[in-house]
């Protein structure tokens, strides 16, 4: 079995091309970030992607 340990977040918003990156502890973490994110340039949250990075972690 495996499991993922996310440690970071990246947000990037497709209007102005701003890249924002986060460590975060796990996915709730990234969720409230996301959510509560606004672009800088303050384009609009439906031009927001996002991608979390983490490890995959074997339980043996």
């Amino acid at each position: 079995m495996e499991t993922v340990e996310i440690t970071e977040l990246i947000i990037t918003c497709e209007a102005c091309g701003s890249v924002k990156k986060f460590l975060v502890k796990d996915e709730s973490d990234s969720e409230r970030i996301f959510e509560s994110f606004t672009c800088e340039n303050d384009c609009g949250k439906n031009l927001y992607s996002f991608i979390t990075v983490g490890t995959l972690k074997r339980i043996e």
